[in-house]
């Protein structure tokens, strides 16, 4: 199993450097293939109403005036870091869009973008929507934090749900490229989660990752999670999104929106 296909959303948003910068980090460590897909059609606006469609036509209109800029920057910076590279322009929404192309590469890549310019604003639910949307793996890219060149730590947030099962699956060619991999697992309501956190690292360790296991007793596990990024240093956190419902983390707080709102590295999500 290896990683050869790397998908990149190409926007004019303020986290699109930082995700290329990432995207090409981890293509040239892989020796996966990039393509960017850069969409027309504003994220999250309704094609319907006289008024709305006027404002959906001057919003696709800038978009095709500020795409020449985007692709000039993503083909030199990776004709300079000596990538195979390709580029698309699709016309629809940019969530259906990287969601009907999602089961035909190994990796999505997006960013959590932080509130500014209407770019922004456009492209600030799609890491949410694209992980519950789609059937592969999404990184979401943290905006303004220094990019490593190498993805060297790997943070594994475990619990035993079928969302975190998915995302150690799918995340396993990039354990394998890493140089340190760890376990984390909080006890929070979960009497057997240090139990679980061994098995994790046995199973790895079939697959010729080795883990280590770090198991903590107290404390949320948004902040432990948190902490333990930061301690560890990682350059990647893999987790589960959503392993209940999007409403339910609205109101009681979750892990997964927690890290979404401030990420302490880029997220490796699936659902």
């Amino acid at each position: 199993m290896s990683l050869r296909s790397i998908l990149l959303h190409a926007a004019p948003d303020s986290g699109f450097a930082d995700r290329l910068a990432f995207a090409i980090t981890l293509a040239r460590q892989s020796g996966a293939a990039l393509k960017a897909v850069y969409t027309l059609h504003p994220a999250g606006v309704p094609q319907v109403g006289r008024a709305l469609s006027i404002y959906i036509n001057e919003l696709m209109h800038e978009a095709r005036e500020k795409e020449a800029g985007i692709r000039a920057t993503f083909e030199s910076a990776t004709a300079a870091a000596g990538i195979t590279a390709s580029w698309e322009t699709a016309p629809g929404d940019v969530t259906k869009e990287l969601r009907n192309l999602v089961s035909f590469v190994d990796l999505t890549i997006v960013s959590e973008t932080t509130d500014g310019t209407v770019d922004d604003q456009l492209a600030a639910t799609l890491p949410e929507h694209l992980a519950l949307a789609c059937n592969g793996p999404v990184v979401v890219v943290p905006t303004g934090k220094k990019v490593p060149d190498r993805i060297s730590r790997v943070l594994i947030a475990w619990k035993p749900s079928r969302e975190a099962g998915h995302a150690v699956r799918f995340s396993i060619p990039l354990l394998a490229l890493a140089d340190e991999v760890e376990v984390l697992t909080v006890a929070e309501d979960m009497p057997k989660a240090s139990e679980s956190g061994d098995k994790l690292a046995a199973f790895l360790a079939t697959h010729g990752v080795k883990a280590k296991h770090i198991h903590i007793d107290a404390g949320s596990a948004s902040r432990t999670i948190t902490e333990e990024a930061a301690a560890f240093r990682a350059d990647l956190i893999v987790l589960g999104a959503y392993s209940r419902s999007r409403i339910a983390e609205m109101v009681l707080g979750g892990v997964t929106a927690s890290m979404l709102a401030k990420p302490p590295a880029a997220l490796f999500f699936a659902h």
